[in-house]
């Protein structure tokens, strides 16, 4: 069963536990940060939303030692009757945060929280572990923004007996909620399953790349400039021109093929990035092909364990401070040492929902 939001339509609720008396807001929905997307919190608040986030365990932490998920929403009863809406980066935390989540238990949390907002309870100790339980009021409707799409990669079956992890996700979050959002999702438009999704009504993307390539140029005094994409996928999906890419590991690329940049200002765009090894590539063989300057945009930074702020670091130098990146997902060396450097993905938000 998909959500369906209270029973009796915010009437009569026998037996539920109301939320506080209503006050005027500022804005029609709040919103609920899973832990992959609580650096978002400021700019959401900046913009007049009311912002849940949940608390740790008793060992303050998300996870107990078993490697249990732990969600709660202490103030769930101020959600009763809202439109709200749920943000969670569905990939596995880099460096830049204290505990380690894979993307399995972003998935799990995520999945957990819409069971909370599906079937709030308010709950009262009555004696030695003896509990009262009584349902709240729960949200009118609840969706979901993915800043980052959980097992992206894993779009398709490409072996014998693969499970499409991507897909199972998508499908298991659509039916917990009324509608999803997906920024920049990975698969292409034409990934069978995804098209059900958004033939369904019940799947959206938002596209942040005009605002990043907008604020990237702002940020350098460009005004005429051509954008340009490193490899066939990126063709297809932002519609531009660009090289072929050839890859015979995780981290060793080739590009082929020319493009007509002589005495160009160049912005490459991407929609994600691990170490930016693909977008440098890109930027020399420009440089090569007489470009008089080159910046990158990319939507999706993903930092690995091993060495991944470093790599990012490496990133920003070698591109002279001329790679921007979105907050989509969090790291050290974008939302902490080059702010400069980094669209903050909440000002796209909250123009489409």
């Amino acid at each position: 069963m998909r959500w369906a939001g209270p029973a009796l339509n915010g009437k009569s609720h026998k037996g539920v536990v109301p939320g506080p008396a209503r006050v005027p807001l500022m804005r029609d929905y709040d919103v609920v940060l899973a832990s992959g997307a609580e650096h978002l919190r400021t700019r959401f608040e900046e913009h007049g939303f009311r912002v849940f986030t949940c608390e740790m365990n008793y060992d303050g932490k998300r996870l107990f030692p078993n490697a249990d998920v732990y969600v709660r929403i202490p103030e769930v009863e101020k959600l009763s009757d809202r439109r709200v809406v749920v943000v969670q980066s569905c990939t596995g935390s880099g460096p830049a945060e204290k505990e380690h989540l894979s993307t399995s238990d972003r998935v799990v949390e995520l999945l957990l929280i819409l069971d909370v907002l599906n079937r709030p309870v308010s709950v009262e100790k009555i004696g030695h572990k003896q509990y009262r339980t009584t349902p709240v009021i729960p949200p009118s409707r609840v969706e979901v923004v993915l800043t980052f799409q959980p097992f992206a990669l894993q779009d398709k079956a490409f072996e014998t007996g693969e499970a499409i992890s991507g897909r199972w996700a998508m499908e298991t979050i659509v039916k917990a909620c009324n509608h999803v959002w997906v920024v920049n999702p990975h698969p292409p438009e034409d990934t069978p399953w995804m098209k059900v999704l958004r033939d369904r009504g019940v799947l959206h993307s938002i596209d942040i790349t005009p605002d990043l390539i907008k604020f990237g140029a702002e940020q350098l005094g460009l005004k005429d400039y051509k954008v340009i994409t490193p490899d066939e996928g990126g063709q297809e999906r932002f519609s531009v021109a660009g090289y072929g890419k050839t890859r015979s590991d995780s981290y060793t690329v080739e590009l082929t093929g020319d493009l007509d940049v002589s005495g160009r200002s160049v912005i490459v765009v991407d929609d994600l990035t691990k170490s930016g090894s693909t977008l440098l590539k890109a930027a020399a063989r420009l440089r090569q092909q007489g470009a008089k300057e080159v910046a990158l945009a990319v939507a999706h930074v993903l930092p690995l364990l091993d060495r991944g702020e470093e790599l990012l670091e490496e990133l920003v130098e070698k591109s002279g401070q001329r790679v921007f990146v979105s907050n989509t997902v969090k790291t050290r060396v974008f939302c902490e040492r080059y702010p400069q450097l980094t669209y903050n993905v909440v000002d796209s938000l909250v123009k489409v929902l």
